[in-house]
């Protein structure tokens, strides 16, 4: 899905700061080359599993392609992995009434059942000013290239996700509440940035807000990946293949990771 290049003016380009290089806490890399899974499966999903596998060994085969720590939903659109969660929920009450004494199969206290997707921001090519719109991205998808203002050249990551606390003033970064991530992305021979990696970005603040029309989904615009100042030409990165990695830590929930494999796509007249 190959697109032009679009123009967007700086100062309405970044919903948040810029973070190019990693900020407060443990700058460590934690080794980010972890493969092309899709990431973890949501937390109750993997007690839900965990639980068919000892009491119904038979179909939990069946049951971890779909919900387990490598299954497909974890590749859906949010909506589709809210009903997972849903599935999970309903499947693990039942068999903590059918099987009381199985410990494994107790419902938490704590549900841990937030989940997100990864996406991207497309501009209107004839609206500079217009906000972007949410595209998602499937494996293999087309990553665009944007140009900003002042020449930025940048990946626009979106998100959407569910079930996790968001700050109420989704423009105070300082508010605890607001959940941050940590982003690595790798495009093939071009990995000359901070740990090895084409761009990494630490403990970066996502101001979710409520997607509009629903009362469960929150969506962030966009996090602005930027390319490093070494690559002076970014038509050398068309059609190459690309790795993101992101870790969400939602305020009092565990980390949530997910990751896609993408192709950069640069084109149009603005490089």
């Amino acid at each position: 899905m190959k697109s032009r290049v679009r123009i967007r003016p700086l100062a309405l380009a970044l919903t948040v700061p810029l973070l190019a290089c990693p900020g407060t806490g443990d700058e460590g890399d934690a080794d980010g080359d972890t493969g092309n899974t899709s990431g973890e499966a949501n937390k109750l999903c993997t007690l839900y599993v965990a639980c068919i596998t000892e009491v119904d060994p038979a179909s939990a085969s069946d049951l971890d392609l779909r919900l387990g720590n490598e299954g497909s939903c974890w590749r859906d659109p949010i909506t589709a992995q809210a009903k997972c969660v849903e599935e999970c929920a309903a499947g693990l009450g039942k068999a903590e009434l059918d099987y009381p004494s199985n410990k494994i199969c107790e419902t938490p206290s704590e549900l841990n059942d937030a989940i997100f997707e990864i996406g991207q921001a497309i501009f209107d090519p004839d609206d500079p000013f217009a906000d972007p719109a949410w595209a998602p991205l499937a494996s293999g998808d087309s990553l665009e290239l944007v140009l900003g203002g002042q020449g930025l050249m940048m990946f626009p990551i979106g998100l959407r996700g569910a079930n996790f606390v968001i700050a109420d003033d989704p423009t105070n970064f300082t508010d605890p509440k607001m959940p941050k991530a940590d982003i690595w992305m790798d495009i093939e021979g071009y990995n000359i940035g901070f740990a090895g990696h084409f761009a990494r970005i630490y403990n970066y603040p996502l101001s979710f807000r409520p997607l509009s029309g629903s009362s469960d989904i929150n969506e962030f615009l966009y996090i602005a990946v930027i390319v490093p100042d070494e690559i002076s030409d970014p038509k050398e990165l068309d059609g190459k293949p690309g790795h993101i990695w992101i870790e969400l830590d939602p305020y009092d929930d565990e980390p949530i990771l997910r990751e896609i494999d993408v192709i950069v796509a640069v084109s149009g007249d603005g490089f």
